[in-house]
């Protein structure tokens, strides 16, 4: 059985420190740039080379995260960022956004790429695409059962990654936009104001309605070790190290040792930190109400009886330590570790002959064996001396720190590169001028009937609505179901909306053109030359594109923008409505400005949420076609048959549509 990798969160040098020296095997952490916890105190690249050789010196891997969306304009930074972090010898970088994975496999094809749970791959489908495109880890959505994660660790050659510990979000994670629809700060792009973390109410009932408890894997242990998994991750780089400490250690003693775990040490993780208990739901299979935290802990850090003790009781390096000391001859001291590496020290000057106190060899052998201080335990030490030999005891000290420090030096050093490092030559493309159109997207066979009766030539009709047309777009599942590729062989649909990354094989080897939904995330002209090499010629961009930050990409493919609608702000494996009132075919969830925000039911009691109000730029479609955008696209989702029509007409018309609605931070400046 290979043993599971401990993944521990570092959000800063103290919690670092605390993870490592509470047995982690690796730990994860950001930059001060291009990480999705801005907000944690981070790394600057002084502390991060400092960082990774004190994890280096310990056997312990460090994980950089740069797992955020990143715009064309912020490339050059992020070039040199990534060469620094390659030189340095991070082990592995997490990624969310495509175009920055394949420009970081480019220049530096030695750093090992990780898929980012930001890119929601929780089928075998998904894991088998970043295979082949070179990943060398996917961290599995939250939200799969033990049966769902054995599938995929038992089918694709790839390393498994998946969270065992700690908070959970509402939403599937990179599919989350409400902190940016609601107020500016972007998930996906490190700002995450949490919004689900707040009061809301739905119906009559008012509370934490979007909390989920805390993740707790460890009565599952025995489980997860068996079942291929690589890493296990614990979430936190906006904890405290004592947070950190606890539970690495607690993990650790577990993970070692074959034993229930004790009431004493869970109710050790639940007083270091507590959200109204823990949650195992989405890992046995049982989603519900049992996982949510509906009302507000008192004091959701509750400290330890004992205060954690920093201690370094794992990662010591043994190593064999040869002393020689002739008369005549400088005094030397040589240090070889077990991995084969060698450090010498030689005096600057040569041993004389002792007048009366000659040294001897245990004293020696003491002051050789002070190494406390140090990443280094003495396995064995050898000592050859002349009987009559004067050795000061200084200078044994001194060899001893002098040769420790060259060790340790040369230990850190292996991990660094200095070698296979390229250009990234970026594709030359046509700047070509695109026809604009309209593109609508309905939700529901009343707006389907409607739109149908007009000139429209691009429609999307979702795949639950169960009516096809060779011509019109079939929009699949954002969260793919198991029998999807069976499905597409039967529809007489030419083309397909693709949501999801693990889509796009199913739907190639159903013979299918492939579009992109929003949900892909594209976000820089990268992504785009990556997908346009994947057969896919029309992408629609993320909505937290800003209209300054598209041109670029619609010189390399045709693209789509969303340009009316209610934004969907979170894609839920857990129903709002069961878990708070009960099963009901719909509904709405208000925030603490009576804001409503529109649920819909989807298979498996799943939910899509809305934002309050729709996007409207009916009057500004100059701006948006100087942008060179292919497509606009109209997304309805409640409207009735009416609505949908004169919306329609407002757009193909250039009318202001007059009506209560927003621009979007995305499409500031228009």
């Amino acid at each position: 059985m290979k043993k599971c990798e401990l993944l521990a969160p570092a959000g800063s040098m103290k919690a670092l420190e605390a993870a490592v020296l509470s047995g982690a095997d690796a730990v994860y952490l950001g930059g001060s740039l291009f990480n999705a916890r801005a907000s944690a105190n981070n790394f600057n690249n002084d502390e991060l080379k400092f960082a990774v050789d004190f994890c280096h010196l310990r056997k312990v891997k460090v994980y950089l995260t740069v797992n955020i969306l990143i715009s064309d304009n912020e490339f050059s930074v992020l070039d040199k960022f990534i060469r620094y972090i390659n030189q340095i010898g991070v082990d592995g970088v997490i990624v969310q956004d495509i175009g920055v994975a394949m420009y970081i496999k480019r220049i530096t094809p030695d750093l090992k790429l990780h898929a980012s749970t930001q890119m929601t791959v929780y089928d075998v489908e998904g894991a088998r695409f970043l295979k082949k495109l070179g990943f060398e880890r996917v961290v599995l959505a939250r939200e799969l059962s033990f049966e769902k994660i054995l599938e995929i660790t038992t089918t694709v050659d790839i390393e498994t990654e998946i969270f065992i510990h700690g908070a959970m979000c509402l939403c599937y994670s990179g599919q989350c936009l409400m902190s940016g629809i609601i107020g500016g700060r972007s998930g996906n792009r490190g700002k995450c104001a949490q919004p689900c973390r707040l009061e809301y109410t739905v119906d009559t009932k008012k509370g934490y309605l979007m909390s989920l408890k805390d993740m707790c894997l460890i009565n599952h242990l025995d489980e997860i070790k068996n079942s291929g998994v690589t890493s296990l991750k614990i979430e936190g780089r906006m904890k405290g190290a004592e947070y950190v400490g606890t539970v690495v250690s607690t993990y650790r003693k577990y993970l070692d040792e074959n034993k229930t775990v004790s009431t004493e040490d869970y109710r050790k993780l639940e007083r270091i930190f507590f959200r109204g208990g823990f949650s195992d739901g989405y890992f046995i299979g049982k989603k519900g109400k049992d996982m949510f935290c509906h009302t507000k802990p008192d004091n959701p850090y509750l400290r330890q009886v004992d205060t954690f003790i920093l201690t370094e009781q794992y990662k010591k390096t043994h190593i064999f330590l040869y002393f020689k000391g002739h008369i005549g001859m400088p005094l030397v001291l040589t240090a070889v570790d077990e991995y084969g590496n060698i450090a010498e020290y030689r005096s600057d000057t040569l041993l004389e002959p002792a007048n009366k106190n000659a040294v001897s060899k245990d004293k020696i052998y003491e002051n050789l064996n002070k190494l406390g201080d140090t990443v280094f335990i003495a396995q064995s030490i050898e000592i050859e001396v002349d009987d009559n030999v004067f050795v000061p005891t200084s200078e044994i000290n001194k060899s001893r720190r002098e040769v420790t420090k060259k060790l340790s030096h040369l230990i850190a050093s292996s991990y660094q590169r200095d070698k296979n490092e390229y250009e990234y030559n970026e594709t030359e493309t046509d700047i070509k001028t695109n026809t604009f159109r309209l593109s609508v997207y309905i939700s529901e066979k009343k707006q389907l009937n409607a739109i149908r009766q007009t000139d429209c030539e691009r429609i999307y009709v979702p795949l639950e609505l169960n009516d096809y047309k060779e011509d019109e777009i079939l929009v699949l599942p954002r969260i793919t179901p198991d029998n999807l590729e069976k499905i597409l062989s039967d529809v007489p649909n030419k083309t397909v909306l693709v949501r999801n990354i693990g889509q796009i094989n199913i739907a190639k080897r159903c013979q299918k053109e492939i579009q992109l939904d929003f949900t892909m995330n594209v976000f820089n002209k990268k992504a785009c030359d990556f997908y346009k090499k994947q057969g896919i010629n029309i992408i629609t961009l993320s909505t937290e594109i800003t209209l300054k930050q598209i041109k670029p990409l619609t010189s390399v493919t045709e693209c789509e923008c969303i340009i009316y609608g209610k934004l969907p702000m979170m894609i839920t494996e857990n129903c709002l409505l069961k878990t708070s009132v009960g099963c009901k075919k719909g509904g709405y969830i208000y925030d603490r400005t009576g804001e409503g925000f529109l649920i819909k039911c989807l298979p498996e009691c799943r939910n899509e949420i809305f934002n309050s109000k729709p996007i409207i730029m009916s009057d500004k479609l100059d701006d948006i076609i100087n942008s060179n955008i292919s497509y606009g696209r109209l997304n309805f989702v409640d409207e009735s048959a009416e609505e949908t029509i004169k919306i329609y007409n407002s757009y193909k018309n250039r009318e202001k549509y007059n009506s209560e609605f927003t621009r979007g931070k995305f499409y500031k400046g228009v």
